[in-house]
C-alpha cells in the first residue's frame, strides 16, 4: 500500500528542476537576440543562436494541412523539413517591417537542458499578421544558450 501511496504523490508533485538565476537570464537575453534579430532582419546572426541548421524549426500544422501534404506523400509527418533556412531568407530579404513579440514568457531550466514557451504576435508593418503559442527546448553548450528546437501555433 505505501508503494502506491509515494507513486500518487510523486505524480501529482510539480517537477523539480536544478536551476540557477544566471542561466534563467542567459535564456531570456537568447529569446532577446532572437527577437532584435528579426528586427533587425538578420537572418544570419538569427541562425548562429541555433545549435545546427539541423534543428527542428517549424509550426504544427493542421490535421487539414497535413492530409492535403499527404496526396502527395504518404509518409508525411505533420512536420516537414525545418522552415530554419526559409525564415531567415524572408528576413534578408524582406522590405517589410518585421517584429515578433513575447508575452507570458515561462522559462524551465535543469543544468544544461532548458524549456522556453510564451505566446506570441508575429507583426509585419506594425500589424499583427498571426499569433500562438511558441515553445523552444535550449542546451547549454561551450558555455552558451543554443536553440534546439522551435516548434509553434499559428492562429
Amino acid at each position: 500500500m505505501w508503494g502506491l501511496v509515494s507513486q500518487a504523490s510523486a505524480q501529482e508533485a510539480e517537477p523539480k528542476f536544478n536551476s540557477n538565476g544566471d542561466d534563467i537570464m542567459r535564456i531570456r537575453g537568447l529569446l532577446d537576440e532572437f527577437r532584435q534579430d528579426i528586427i533587425r532582419k538578420d537572418g544570419y546572426a538569427l541562425t548562429k543562436l541555433v545549435l545546427n541548421p539541423d534543428v527542428l524549426f517549424h509550426h504544427t500544422n493542421t490535421q487539414e494541412e497535413i492530409d492535403s501534404a499527404r496526396k502527395y506523400n504518404a509518409q508525411f509527418d505533420g512536420i516537414g523539413p525545418s522552415q530554419l533556412d526559409g525564415f531567415a531568407k524572408l528576413l534578408a530579404t524582406s522590405k517589410d517591417k518585421l517584429e515578433e513579440r513575447f508575452r507570458n514568457i515561462e522559462i524551465r531550466q535543469d543544468g544544461p537542458l532548458g524549456l522556453v514557451t510564451f505566446n506570441y504576435d508575429f507583426v509585419i508593418n506594425d500589424k499583427v499578421h498571426h499569433s500562438g503559442l511558441e515553445v523552444w527546448q535550449v542546451c547549454k553548450i561551450d558555455g552558451q544558450w543554443k536553440i534546439l528546437s522551435v516548434a509553434w501555433t499559428i492562429y
